[in-house]
């Protein structure tokens, strides 16, 4: 057994360890929150799912290794090297983790048929697209954008290839995109009745509500479409200008926490 103050020292470095982990986690959960994953894609797009892997890494890791390996009675030397291969371990992994939160943040909302849909990062970068394009259909991010499926000609033969032998799915195919600003009758038309959905889903009544007290205006004011995404789906709230005024949050998704 080990004396009692060599724990005490084990646990105090692993305590300050903690500590700076829970510095680099606050910094990254603010990005996370202000500039890949903004309301309401967090809970929707996997940015949660991805904070927690992060977590374990950041928060549980590195401070648990410190406290196995952490030796008193080492030099100063030893010491240093060992926290050394524990820090660069972590950063690695940190990194990694980091690297695919990135990857999988929500670029652009695609209306396709009668629901918006989000478009991660990779999603679009695999196939060799610049994400500035995105950038030409508005300053929001992610940016919405209307999907135009071809009817006829070598467009449709292009695009029924990508669909059927590449798997890249209508919203996913970043020639297709289209102003929503130009497309507003036909995103329109799938306006969802707020009466049923709030008659199926009481839980969702005050967060409708709430929204429409902010908007000053009444449900007959605004359309409600929906967002099919990951691990949520989400009821967005536009003026009849294309304007977002707001958004609820649906019930999580079957099997998704």
């Amino acid at each position: 057994m080990l004396p009692v103050p060599t724990v005490r020292r084990r646990h105090t470095a692993a305590g300050l360890h903690f500590l700076g982990s829970l510095s680099v986690f606050a910094l990254l959960v603010g990005i996370l929150l202000l500039f890949w994953y903004p309301s309401p894609y967090f809970s929707a797009s996997g940015g949660w799912q991805g904070l927690r892997l992060v977590a374990a890494v950041d928060l549980v890791l590195g401070p648990l290794i410190t406290l196995i390996i952490f030796n008193p009675a080492k030099s100063r030397r030893e010491l240093a090297m060992d926290l050394g291969v524990v820090v660069l371990i972590q950063v690695a992994a940190l990194l990694w983790g980091i690297r695919a939160i990135y990857e999988q943040r929500p670029v652009a909302v695609a209306f396709l048929d009668s629901s918006f849909y989000t478009v991660p990062a990779a999603a679009l970068t695999s196939q060799g697209v610049d994400l500035q394009m995105l950038d030409r259909f508005g300053v929001s991010h992610p940016v919405f954008v209307y999907v135009e499926k071809p009817v006829a000609g070598e467009a449709l033969q292009r695009f029924e290839q990508r669909l059927e032998q590449d798997r890249i799915p209508p919203h996913e195919q970043a020639e297709l995109y289209r102003p929503l600003s130009e497309h507003l009758s036909e995103v329109f038309g799938s306006s969802l009745d707020i009466d049923q959905i709030m008659q199926a889903f009481p839980d969702m009544r005050s967060g409708v509500e709430r929204v429409l007290g902010d908007a000053n205006g009444s449900r007959e004011d605004f359309r409600y479409l929906a967002l099919t995404s990951r691990y949520r789906n989400i009821l967005l709230i536009f003026d009849t200008d294309g304007t977002l005024i707001g958004t609820v949050s649906a019930p999580y998704k079957t099997g998704e926490v």
